[in-house]
């Protein structure tokens, strides 16, 4: 499986520069367990295009620790996924990192919150340095999947909880001989994982 330290540095050099690019690798696609976002008015607060919070706010702090907690064991059963998550740290942050590549989920990923752009919005601020752009919804709440190259075997979604933070996950599926199936369209993997997450943090898990 191919895994891009380059991105971790770029994103950590472009942090420093409050334009954050945060790049992915995937194919353009077509997701059926998602609707586009609306063309809704847009809210004084959302100056740069994004679509309004139409959802009640989700409140990260008690995950602020330990990001591994926003998937709890029945929902990594319910993905697939029977390896433990192990935390660690980015430029964004705390991150939790499930490395299944070796496993029939043939997947690696991580989930990150990200407090730090400052929003949907500043997302979108940025949206014209990216050759891919595809706002949709996930759970209700307003998203996005943007890759400023186009290649297959990875996806990156962010997806608004707030108006200052961003739940972000970025994922890279197995290549090569034993390629997982969905290597040329990886992204719903990544909506199913959001989706998950948002549960937890409603707390319903």
């Amino acid at each position: 499986m191919r895994w891009r330290p380059a991105l971790t540095l770029s994103l950590w050099m472009l942090g420093l520069c409050t334009m954050l690019l945060l790049t992915g690798c995937a194919a353009p696609q077509q997701l059926a367990t998602t609707t586009p976002a609306p063309n809704a008015v847009l809210s004084s607060a959302n100056k740069q295009g994004a679509p309004p919070l139409t959802q009640p706010e989700l409140d990260v702090r008690p995950f602020a620790d330990d990001r591994c907690a926003l998937l709890t064991s029945s929902q990594l059963t319910q993905l697939g996924i029977a390896v433990a998550g192990q935390p660690g740290d980015s430029p964004l942050g705390k991150r939790c990192r499930w490395n299944a590549t070796d496993t029939p989920a043939k997947v690696d990923f991580f989930l990150n919150v990200n407090t730090q752009l400052g929003g949907l919005d500043q997302l979108y601020r940025l949206k014209s340095g990216f050759q891919w752009w595809e706002p949709l919804t996930i759970s209700g709440y307003p998203a996005v999947i943007h890759d400023d190259i186009w290649l297959p075997g990875g996806c990156q979604i962010n997806v608004g909880v707030s108006p200052t933070v961003l739940l972000r996950v970025g994922l890279s599926v197995k290549s090569g001989a034993e390629q997982a199936h969905d290597y040329n369209a990886p992204c719903p993997r990544g909506v199913a994982i959001l989706e998950q997450a948002i549960l937890t943090l409603k707390g319903g898990r």
